[in-house]
């Protein structure tokens, strides 16, 4: 018993003036709230992963004529993603999800009659993007990227098919009666595009980015092909809508280098 005594009584100040040097230690050691941010200000102009978060606009010259909300011809529709990066130096890689709108009406005369047909070509999809850029810096301060980006994506879904029973409608005889309509619709079965462009990159909030990058998107062929026969009074014809979304993007994006988040406490 005298020994345990004797034990706790020399084991006791010991762990003690241990914790207190600890404590000493750590306090020494911890940054400060300005320390910190000028941290995460260093670390985001790092390499590292990042999460990107796009929205843009797509013009598109598909509709013919004058767009009905914007002056200027053709038709704008949206486009909205949220992407995973990883940059080297002056090579980034991206991936993630996006979703892209294509809303279009083409008239269609038919034949001699002085009637026409308005026909819809609705194609709006879920993709991945497989990105690729290159940018260099424009200042010390590594707070200006510029460079030059591609994409290929791959459309894994498209809204607005017909249904079993049809039920989708690609066509409108615009009040005209007794009209015979029949179509056929080829969607094809891996349909892709692909994103050209430029960019920038520009601080914001010390530790994240503005990214202003405009594109051109490309088809090479097109995602869906509606063929039309149609009867009025004695004349009969046919026709065929392709479906494609070829045209110039702007986009705007959020980006936020996840090195921040790599603060020591």
């Amino acid at each position: 018993m005298k020994t345990i005594l004797i034990l706790a009584f020399f084991m006791v100040p010991s762990l003690l003036f241990s914790q207190v040097k600890d404590h000493a230690v750590y306090t020494a050691n911890k940054l400060s709230s300005y320390e910190k941010r000028a941290l995460r200000q260093s670390n985001s102009r790092e390499d590292g992963p990042y999460l990107l978060f796009p929205v843009g606009l797509r013009k598109h010259n598909t509709t013919p004529g004058e767009n009905l909300y914007l002056d200027i011809y053709g038709e704008m529709d949206g486009v909205v993603s949220g992407l995973y990066g990883f940059r080297k130096g002056n090579i980034s890689w991206e991936t993630g999800f996006g979703f892209i709108w294509h809303n279009s009406t083409i008239d269609h005369f038919l034949g001699n009659t002085g009637e026409k047909l308005q026909t819809y070509l609705n194609f709006n999809a879920g993709y991945i993007p497989l990105g690729f850029k290159y940018d260099v810096l424009l200042n010390d301060k590594k707070s200006i990227r510029v460079g030059a980006h591609a994409s290929a994506n791959i459309i894994l879904f498209s809204t607005r098919k017909p249904g079993p029973n049809r039920t989708f409608h690609y066509s409108n005889s615009l009040g005209t009666e007794n009209i015979y309509i029949d179509f056929q619709v080829d969607n094809k079965k891996l349909p892709a595009f692909f994103k050209v462009g430029l960019h920038s990159d520009i601080v914001v909030f010390k530790s994240s980015f503005l990214v202003i990058q405009g594109s051109y998107i490309l088809t090479p062929t097109s995602f869906r092909t509606i063929s039309y026969d149609w009867e009025l009074g004695n004349e009969s014809g046919s026709f065929q809508n392709e479906i494609n979304i070829d045209g110039l993007m702007f986009e705007i994006a959020y980006k936020l280098p996840l090195n921040i988040l790599k603060i020591e406490k």
